[in-house]
């Protein structure tokens, strides 16, 4: 099949646009298989040639050029598939800059969704039919924007004929916007240019190795720079092919990821580190059958620190599937740079820097060490690519370091974005950084920490305090303004957020003061479930500890701003002046469900749902009322996902993870998995 009148249309430059490019690749192959959908028993339930993609997506394109003039925003509401990846090609080819955005939720705040909404200020949104009525209904739930916001639905139709010339293109061409904050607060648009895209596209390509027969597998998430540029565009710009995966349906089966991987021979896969330790918790019984992944040559882990001990517990557990280390390729980078700064070679294995954990607090200096009770593991992000240029710096003297002295992480490509969108002050400040003395620059200010060593880049740790969290981005003021006003005893604008590095990765600590009115009366327990809870809808994260100090207590400046890092070292060392203190802790709880899965009824479900959450959470189940919102007790949007699994496989119901976001009590799920069980509805019968 061709693309009709396709080769009749004023086509971009494929060497100065990425429009261009993917243009030019499905006119050579147009009959290749571009992408691939599918849902959550590994079924394909979309299959698009080149020539199938590109014809939907100009679909597209034509719409948005008859209502909308070039560079006008458009957001993207989409949760994945390929209705995104034509929604966004529909943009491109359009001259319409995308804005990807996590969908809108059932029952929830969306206060992201709005965020965004606010400070990009598009003409339009795409979503699907499925996902139309709600999108709708949250625009207009919003003030001025019922009549000014068109909602369009991307629907996969076989496109007919493009009458009209696609608008012009230029390299400096805005091409979307990347939105950094993966809280509620203040977004910050990035402006992604085709330049960028290309520029960074080739660093990907050199290296990971990447020919034209890439085949990429990825449940990633298409608004996520990893998923979008990683995942999606990466083969796109290659000629190659990918297939997706629902996010949620790795969490509910990560071995489908594997499965996948098996039978479509995936070349390139990747995945935040948290993923690597996901799989290894939760593939039980590894099958060479089903789950060979000999055809992987680069398993590419970044998004968040990438750790020694993750990587060589991934490597243990599945080298009975034929996986290598030395398929590995750690890289780092940052959605400012586009996406990737620096990797290993697609043909090196990883490797790691033992550092003397003395000489790096004290001089700040890393100093090799073979004391397995004193060292820090860091692993090597590799080096640069394309002409990227990186270098060490003191931020404080903007003076450039040497190797193997820690400082941050400055970086000058044209993988560098023209800064943020609408915020002048603060691009000035972040991606035109210059060093004192040799002047050399503009750089972009990563606002991360680490060393050189051989030419390599290890990251050590963050000069911002923003937490990352299963490869989300969390501002720590967001979630503070949120545990302040969850409940009348609680302390405004006293309250701090940090996060502690864990054997089981990043976690989130929690420090507020309490009223004093509240020191006599106060119940703190329901102090801690209330916390839980409101982290959990609007972050969708648990908690590892959440101390309640006394009045005054919290560290402050002089101006009144909350001292973060002090608070972290008071907690630490256990010198908080702390009121009540909640950690999670290490505990199996016995379990006391007897046969409540061969005849259950609301009581022993109930005991179910508790039993399961107290070892999910380590919490004791006999603490935890029947009443309570299931969300306050800490249970994260991973969580829910897994107990939603483990539910509907138990007793053979049809739960969905969404009823536990709509403030239902523990009684209430029980009752809900008991109606909608078909054991249950057999018991009943009998």
């Amino acid at each position: 099949m061709t693309i009709t009148g396709f080769s009749d249309l004023n086509l971009p430059d494929s060497s100065s646009t990425f429009s261009g490019r993917v243009l030019a690749n499905a006119m050579a192959n147009p009959k290749k298989t571009a992408c691939i959908q599918l849902n959550k028993a590994g079924e394909e339930i979309v299959h698009f040639t080149y020539s199938e993609l590109i014809s939907n997506s100009l679909n597209i394109s034509k719409q948005l050029n008859k209502q909308f003039k070039k560079r006008d925003h458009c957001l993207i509401a989409i949760p994945g598939g390929v209705e995104f990846v034509v929604a966004f090609l529909g943009c491109l080819f359009a001259g319409i800059v995308a804005v990807p955005v996590i969908a809108p939720k059932r029952n929830s705040k969306n206060q992201r969704f709005f965020s965004i909404l606010r400070d990009a200020e598009p003409v339009c949104v795409l979503t699907t039919n499925e996902f139309h009525d709600l999108v709708q209904s949250q625009i207009n739930s919003q003030p001025n924007l019922k009549d000014s916001l068109s909602v369009i639905n991307v629907a996969l139709n076989e496109y007919v004929d493009y009458q009209n010339d696609l608008p012009d293109h230029s390299p400096n061409d805005i091409a979307f916007l990347q939105y950094t904050s993966g809280s509620i607060g203040q977004p910050k648009g990035i402006n992604v240019s085709h330049q960028n895209l290309l520029h960074n596209a080739e660093i990907i390509k050199q290296s990971f190795n990447h020919t034209p027969d890439l085949v990429g597998v990825s449940w990633l998430p298409p608004f996520h720079d990893m998923g979008l540029i990683g995942s999606i565009l990466q083969p796109l710009y290659m000629g190659g092919s990918f297939v997706m995966i629902q996010p949620i349906d790795f969490i509910r089966n990560p071995a489908l990821w594997f499965e996948t991987i098996a039978k479509y021979k995936g070349v390139t896969v990747g995945c935040p580190n948290f993923a690597l330790d996901y799989c290894v918790e939760k593939i039980t019984s590894p099958d060479p059958e089903t789950m060979d992944l000999s055809s992987i040559k680069v398993l590419f882990c970044g998004s968040e620190p990438v750790r020694e001990h993750s990587l060589r517990r991934f490597t243990d557990k599945f080298s009975v599937l034929n996986f290598k280390s030395e398929m590995f390729l750690p890289c780092y980078g940052l959605a400012e740079a586009t996406l990737m700064v620096s990797g290993i070679g697609q043909k090196d294995s990883p490797h790691f820097f033992h550092a003397d954990r003395h000489a790096l607090e004290t001089n700040a200096t890393a100093e090799f060490t073979q004391d397995d009770n004193s060292f820090l593991s860091y692993t090597s992000c590799g080096h640069t690519w394309n002409n990227t240029d990186l270098i060490i710096v003191n931020p404080e003297t903007k003076k450039e370091l040497p190797e193997n002295k820690v400082g941050e992480i400055w970086v000058k490509s044209q993988s560098i974005c023209n800064g943020y969108l609408n915020k002048p002050a603060e691009t000035r400040k972040v991606f035109n950084a210059w060093t004192s003395k040799t002047g050399k620059g503009p750089y972009l200010r990563t606002g991360d920490l680490g060393f050189l060593h051989a030419r390599s880049l290890y990251v050590t740790g963050r000069m911002k305090e923003l937490l990352i969290v299963r490869g989300s981005n969390i501002f720590p003021n967001d979630v503070e303004n949120v545990v302040d006003k969850c409940h009348p005893a609680l302390m405004p604008n006293s309250c701090a957020v940090f996060s502690i590095d864990h054997e089981q990765g990043e976690k989130v600590v929690v420090v507020q003061e309490i009223k004093r009115t509240f020191m006599h009366d106060g119940d703190c327990e329901e102090i801690i479930r209330h916390i839980h809870a409101a982290v959990a809808e609007d972050f969708e994260i648990s908690l590892h500890a959440i101390v309640i100090i006394n009045p005054m207590s919290l560290p402050k400046t002089s101006s009144g701003k909350i001292k973060r890092l002090e608070c972290k070292s008071l907690f630490l060392t256990n010198k908080l002046n702390a009121f009540y203190h909640w950690e999670e802790k290490m505990t199996n709880f016995v379990d006391n469900t007897q046969n409540v899965e061969s005849r259950p009824d609301v009581e022993s479900m109930v005991l179910w749902l508790k039993n399961w959450l107290g070892n999910k959470l380590n919490i004791n189940p006999e603490e935890i009322e029947s009443d309570q919102p299931i969300l306050s007790v800490g249970l994260d949007s991973i969580g829910a996902v897994e107990l939603e699994n483990d539910i509907n496989n138990t007793f053979d119901a049809d739960v969905f993870v969404g009823d536990f976001f709509e403030n239902n009590s523990i009684e209430c799920i029980a009752e809900e998995v008991l109606n909608s069980s078909k054991a249950s509805a057999f018991e009943q019968k009998k």
